[in-house]
């Protein structure tokens, strides 16, 4: 049995092959190109359904070309060109929402270097005109992939990126800007987008220092304040609020439970259903994430028996559903089943944040 257990893993235990090696190194990649889709289908869906946030701060436009740029430098790489900013004047500062601006640079450089021929020089030149940012795509005479009109060049990319494509010219309309091509010499044509934002009025610097007078009165008002009452406890003594995270993912449970306790609250954890329900019995945690597909018991029935309890303290538990399915019914399910609430998964830290600030009273 041993030997049968060893010869098994002697294929995947042990260096990587340079086929091996290379077959990871594409693993990689296709799976970063693919988050990257699935973060756009989200902001497109997002933006669609208008609950886009936008929020306007001071940012230098070069670092967010910077940043934009990063997104993209493999595509670049791969088709040899070379991508490059003409920021005037150097230190332009405006007041957007930075990590959209950086959207909108990245999509559109993803455009351009779609629409060009392999080898050469993309340059990107960003201006302050007339209230709003104008970002202007200037690639080489004769680099442009074909010779064809703004409209079949906007049509063949969207065959090529028809997500990226939506993205960029939703990002452009919730700002209230534009999105063109315009027809330039030698066939070629370049992109030029419009947003309305203003600058910034002067460096980032000067723009700090202009409010460390007020920033010092703040602090030293908060400084001889009186201090705040501590915490709520939890209504189950005088411990930490409890939680329980029930899901047999490794991965998922260490990073949500360090997560949780670097905020104070105390964490256990179970594997499936049925421990689930012991330690909810066991315990009567302040909040309960439930992964709906587990062994031995799954999350749902899980729910369904903890909400029959005859101890209102764990009949009452606020139970969190996790499910990867991302379906209406889904929701449904979880909810008919008797779960607080229903949190598709991956979730980040924003989502367990307002799940804390809506059923769990602060950690002491």
């Amino acid at each position: 049995m041993i030997a049968q257990v060893e010869t098994l893993l002697a294929g995947v235990y042990g260096p990587l092959q340079n086929t091996q090696e290379n077959a990871v190194a594409a693993i990689r990649d296709s799976t970063q190109r693919m988050l990257r889709l699935v973060t756009d289908l989200v902001d497109v869906g997002r933006i669609e359904a208008g609950v886009t946030p936008l929020t306007p701060m001071p940012c230098l436009v070069r670092e967010c070309f910077e940043n934009g740029k990063a997104e993209v430098e493999a595509l670049a790489q791969s088709r040899s060109i070379q991508v490059v900013a003409d920021v005037r004047p150097k230190d332009l500062g405006v007041v957007a929402d930075a990590r959209r601006l950086e959207q909108i640079i990245a999509e559109l450089l993803v455009a351009a270097l779609l629409s060009m021929k392999t080898g050469g020089l993309l340059k990107l030149a960003i201006t302050h005109e007339q209230g709003g940012l104008v970002l202007q795509t200037q690639c080489g005479a004769g680099q442009a992939a074909g010779h064809d009109g703004p409209e079949q060049v906007l049509g063949r990319l969207g065959k090529i990126r028809p997500i990226g494509l939506a993205l960029l010219q939703k990002l452009v309309q919730v700002h209230g800007g534009t999105f063109v091509l315009n027809e330039m010499t030698d066939q070629d044509f370049g992109m030029c987008i419009r947003v309305p934002v203003s600058r910034s009025g002067g460096s980032i610097v000067e723009e700090v220092e202009a409010v460390a007078p007020q920033a010092a009165a703040v602090s030293a008002h908060a400084e001889s304040a009186a201090p705040l009452p501590a915490p709520a406890q939890s209504s189950a003594g005088c411990r930490q609020s409890l939680i329980l995270i029930a899901d047999d993912q490794p991965a998922l449970v260490a990073v949500t439970r360090n997560y949780f306790e670097s905020l104070g609250f105390e964490v256990v954890t179970a594997q499936d259903g049925s421990e689930a329900v012991k330690q909810a019995c066991l315990l009567q945690p302040d909040l309960i994430l439930m992964d709906v597909r587990m062994p031995v018991v799954d999350g749902l029935s899980a729910i369904r028996q903890i909400r029959a309890s005859e101890d209102p303290k764990t009949r009452d538990i606020a139970i969190v559903s996790l499910s990867g399915h991302a379906t209406a019914a889904d929701k449904e399910k979880c909810l008919a089943a008797g779960a607080s609430a229903y949190l598709n998964k991956p979730f980040g830290i924003r989502e367990l944040d307002r799940i804390i600030s809506e059923f769990v009273r602060p950690a002491s």
